[in-house]
């Protein structure tokens, strides 16, 4: 996914994906993969988690890199995915692997979901003087 993400303190925007079953198992049952997660409060920091039992909420399997200009330029934010691994990407840079296997739920179908959350547990505190930003996405590419 090509983005360019919103700037201002309580912004949280993420492009993420829940196992398709979340219907008959729930979460974090289901398995959760934040691609790309960023809180306007830490600017730049970017996170790539994996929620499933065990690991859900605050305890997420995570990595972050820190990549200059997220909310004024466009970045690629990509995984690589497979049933051994997966590997969270900023511009083609590796920056966290996941060892997949079979006790996860990461070999199941998911679908996409791209929010911008404002405030929140992880998000914080909403700058007094926010009014609007906006997540903008260039592009989704999806190669099986």
């Amino acid at each position: 996914m090509r983005a360019k993400l919103p700037a201002g303190g309580g912004t949280w925007p993420a492009l993420w994906m829940l196992g398709n079953n979340i219907n008959s198992v729930g979460w974090p049952a289901c398995g959760e993969i934040d691609i790309m997660e960023h809180v306007g409060n830490d600017l730049n920091k970017i996170h790539g988690t994996l929620h499933y039992p065990n690991h859900s909420g605050g305890n997420g399997v995570s990595g972050s890199v820190v990549v200059p200009g997220v909310t004024t330029s466009f970045h690629l934010y990509s995984i690589e995915w497979d049933a051994s691994f997966i590997k969270f990407y900023v511009d083609n840079q590796l920056y966290h692997t996941f060892n997949n296997n079979n006790e996860t739920p990461f070999n199941n179908p998911f679908f996409f979901i791209f929010n911008c959350a404002i405030g929140g547990n992880f998000g914080g505190a909403v700058d007094p003087n926010f009014t609007s930003a906006t997540l903008e996405v260039d592009y989704v590419r999806v190669y099986n």
